[in-house]
């Protein structure tokens, strides 16, 4: 067997000792697009957005991640582009030693603040696509999306920051898998597909019929590595079956709330009213979850695909009620991740 990488080590080091190595920031819940299968009810027009920390209040927070040893900070939204602030949050990120990137629609990006994004230290952008310019209008609700969107990944490229596209992966764009990793070959960016559709955070399920069936799945597995991907992976006891969601992972909405993960919805304490170590320390939901284990998941015991499983426990609370119940997208990714469930493909 060989030795593992230094990620992963310092993954499962990170895991043993809880240190929130990985942080996800939504700054804000404003977006100029409402996708269908947008998990936010503030995109989708059920919620309104709440209210938002000042930069100020935001460096004491990225201040105490720091100290508690987080090394890589992702900034999303809702539409992050719109704080005005951004530039000056990533530069005080980045003057504190975290790796800094950005998840974004790019709509309304232009070429000065694409130069000040690389001065201040960002040192990649995700920006989701769709597909042909038609289908990723529709997705999106605002049309010309797809033009702002391109337009915005190649000014960011010519400015120097790495552009990868993102790609939900749903019934209605599955058949546009080629055309869209032709373009990121032809443009120079990264790519990466996304097979699992999710319920929103306030219960809403209106997006699930977008979800794959096994068939479009096992087309989904082929295109996240084939083969390659459908080995097991290594068993790792700090993971148990589980995740890093409140154990090297963490998330914090636009008022500073402090979740295990953006997925797991469970409101853990503030940083910006109470100190975030404290929190991470000494939260009763997370000295739970830091004990739980693969003897809780009771509904998976004996499960022939869990070696492939990568079951989202917020996607089980979400739509099952239970982060120790399974969900279908993990059943049915692991279903057609497992050998021998993929031939002929």
């Amino acid at each position: 067997m060989s030795e593992p990488s230094p990620s992963a080590r310092l993954n499962l080091l990170t895991l043993e000792r809880n240190i929130p190595v990985s942080v996800t920031v939504e700054l804000t819940r404003r977006c100029p697009l409402a996708c269908a299968h947008c998990y936010l009810p503030e995109t989708r027009g059920r919620a309104r957005p709440g209210h938002e920390l000042t930069s100020a209040q935001w460096k004491k927070v990225l201040s105490q991640l720091a100290a508690a040893g987080a090394l890589y900070l992702v900034f999303t939204g809702g539409e992050p582009l719109l704080r005005p602030d951004l530039e000056e949050l990533c530069a005080f990120a980045k003057n504190r030693n975290f790796d800094v990137r950005i998840f974004s629609t790019g709509i309304g990006l232009d070429r000065r603040r694409a130069l000040a994004l690389k001065k201040a230290g960002v040192s990649a952008f995700e920006i989701s696509f769709y597909g042909r310019p038609a289908g990723h209008d529709g997705m999106t609700g605002l049309k010309g999306s797809y033009g702002g969107s391109l337009a915005a990944a190649r000014l960011l490229k010519r400015a120097g920051v790495k552009v990868k596209i993102k790609v939900p992966l749903t019934r209605a764009n599955i058949s546009q898998a080629a055309f869209l990793r032709a373009l990121a070959r032809r443009e120079g960016f990264g790519i990466a597909f996304d097979p699992v559709i999710t319920a929103a955070n306030d219960g809403d399920k209106s997006a699930l019929p977008l979800r794959l069936g096994q068939k479009d799945m096992k087309l989904a597995v082929k295109l996240l590595g084939g083969r390659d991907q459908a080995a097991p992976p290594e068993p790792s006891p700090a993971m148990d079956l589980l995740c890093g969601a409140g154990r090297n992972v963490c998330a914090l909405g636009p008022d500073g709330a402090l979740y295990p993960c953006l997925q797991l919805p469970v409101k853990l304490g503030n940083p910006a009213r109470s100190p975030f170590s404290a929190i991470w320390k000494s939260s009763r939901w997370l000295k739970k979850w830091r004990r739980a284990g693969e003897k809780d998941l009771k509904g998976c015991a004996g499960c022939p695909d869990a070696a492939w499983c990568s079951r989202c426990p917020g996607v089980s609370l979400v739509e099952e009620g239970d982060v120790f119940a399974p969900n279908t997208p993990a059943c049915d990714l692991a279903r057609a991740r497992r050998p021998g469930r993929i031939t002929g493909l």
